[in-house]
């Protein structure tokens, strides 16, 4: 991506005003076109979904090279123009969403335009930001950063939450077009692709729509509107001394040990909230003093930890589970043995029906893409193993609930103790903690790619060949067919496959 030759200051730091021919270059289009395309090989039903042109995404690759070039004539020629999408609303346990999903023509232009938009101004946004960036920024790193500064900061700390209600659709599109002409040449085509994104229109019960706020939830171009809007709102929390500031969309978490710092950052953000015309959601307001003793102050509620991003930090930096994340994980081995309900009705023998349950037990933390991803990610932060080791005692029990059928009884271990159960290959939470935080659990990418590897070999017409057969028999795996060949005596004489 070239530098940008561009004459008109923005703001009032200088920096000049994006253009759309300066900006876009075609390679970047193919870049997208690649995360476009790999994003099914993990998320299929995704690439199901169809809009108003009723195609799904293997409907476009059908005909990929050609789509492809002719988006990128049009984007040349300036005449690209976006069309209509398909509202969706959903509920996501208990919280109502509605999707917007457009065209596979359309998501990939709102793909380019946030890759080129977020490296340009990667600069304007803090550093205490950290949804919806490039160059190592994640959520990751964000729960990283505030376990540090909790472990090395003094007890007790003045710790604010605080959480914007429907942020994404009640983001104000005047105030956004304001910003955007600021970073933006007006009238320029790439004014006119992002005012077609805040004045986005979409179809819902046969009829066409042209929004008037908020922005297209679940189009990657609206992360890059939800970062700019809230730009103001991090300069004011950044410039308070003493003060540790996270964003994470529109979660928010500040802290400091002073407490006039906190009250003074809550009076900024309760102004700069009202100003985006924006409103806090009071249900997760939290003003916390932490201390590992019940220490009080006015207005702070006394606490030894907090919940927040999914992980429960405590006093002195430990980080444990959150409840729901417990649960999340209980409910993994639950659905695993509840499809098998009916095998394990006609397994007589308790000792068998204890066997096939840690079976099912080890095929769900080790076998399954999305459940190695959602339980490796949350072990490799947890730092104490005290809850690690109630969650393998729940699996024991309910292990030896399903082979006794009775529910969950201490006395169980008497007949098939923990020991035996372990022989037989059950999981241990604690134990997978350790081989993650030492580097011995391969990725989750790996993961799917054995997984895929086994099935590929499944399904071919050529199938693999027993071992005493003449000839080699095709392998789906480097090491099976040096194997093979050092059984042949191949290795050990020298001679090449």
């Amino acid at each position: 991506m070239g530098a940008l030759s561009c004459t008109k200051p923005s703001d009032s730091s200088g920096a000049p005003q994006c253009r759309w021919r300066d900006l876009y270059r075609e390679t970047e289009l193919y870049k997208c076109a690649v995360r476009l395309y790999t994003k099914p090989l993990f998320s299929w039903r995704k690439a199901l979904l169809t809009s108003t042109d009723k195609k799904d995404f293997y409907d476009f690759a059908r005909r990929g090279p050609q789509n492809l070039a002719a988006i990128h004539r049009a984007l040349q020629k300036e005449s690209f123009i976006f069309r209509p999408g398909v509202a969706l609303h959903r509920n996501f346990r208990g919280k109502k969403r509605t999707l917007y999903i457009y065209p596979w023509e359309e998501r990939l232009v709102d793909l380019l335009l946030y890759r080129l938009l977020s490296a340009r101004h990667h600069h304007r946004f803090s550093t205490n930001s950290y949804a919806y960036r490039l160059r190592g920024f994640g959520l990751d790193r964000c729960q990283h950063k505030i376990a540090a500064h909790l472990a090395g900061a003094r007890s007790p700390l003045f710790v604010v939450k605080r959480d914007i209600s429907s942020y994404f659709p009640s983001v104000d599109q005047n105030l956004l077009l304001q910003q955007l002409e600021q970073i933006v040449e007006p009238g320029d085509y790439l004014s006119q692709l992002l005012h077609q994104r805040v004045r986005f229109q979409f179809e819902e019960r046969g009829a066409i729509h042209t929004a008037v706020r908020g922005i297209p939830f679940g189009t990657p171009i609206s992360c890059f509107f939800a970062n700019l809007y809230l730009a103001p709102l991090d300069r004011q929390l950044d410039s308070i001394p003493s003060l540790l500031y996270f964003r994470y969309a529109d979660d928010l978490l500040f802290f400091s040990e002073q407490k006039e710092a906190v009250v003074e950052a809550t009076a900024r953000f309760d102004a700069v909230v009202t100003e985006r015309r924006l409103s806090s959601k009071a249900s997760h307001e939290q003003n916390l003093l932490l201390s590992k003793d019940a220490r009080r102050s006015e207005g702070f509620t006394a606490a030894s930890s907090f919940r927040h991003l999914g992980l429960q930090f405590c006093a002195g930096g430990e980080i444990h589970l959150s409840r729901d994340k417990c649960r999340k994980i209980c409910n993994i081995f639950r659905y695993a043995f509840r499809r098998r309900r009916a095998k394990f009705a006609r397994i007589l023998d308790f000792r068998k029906r204890a066997q096939f349950a840690v079976e099912l037990a080890r095929r769900a933390l080790h076998d399954s893409v999305r459940n190695v991803a959602i339980i490796d990610y949350y072990l490799k932060h947890v730092t104490g193993e005290s809850q690690l080791r109630l969650l393998d005692r729940w699996l024991a029990e309910e292990v030896l609930s399903i082979a006794f059928q009775g529910g969950h009884k201490k006395g169980y271990f008497r007949l098939l103790p923990y020991e035996s159960l372990r022989a037989m290959g059950l999981p241990s939470l604690v134990h997978r903690r350790r081989e993650i935080r030492h580097g011995q659990i391969e990725a989750p990418f790996f993961v799917w790619k054995r997984y895929q590897q086994r099935k590929s070999s499944r399904e071919t017409a050529a199938r693999l060949l027993p071992p005493k057969a003449e000839s080699p028999a095709f392998s789906p795996c480097p090491e099976a067919v040096t194997a093979h060949s050092s059984s042949e005596g191949l290795v050990g004489e020298g001679r090449h496959l």
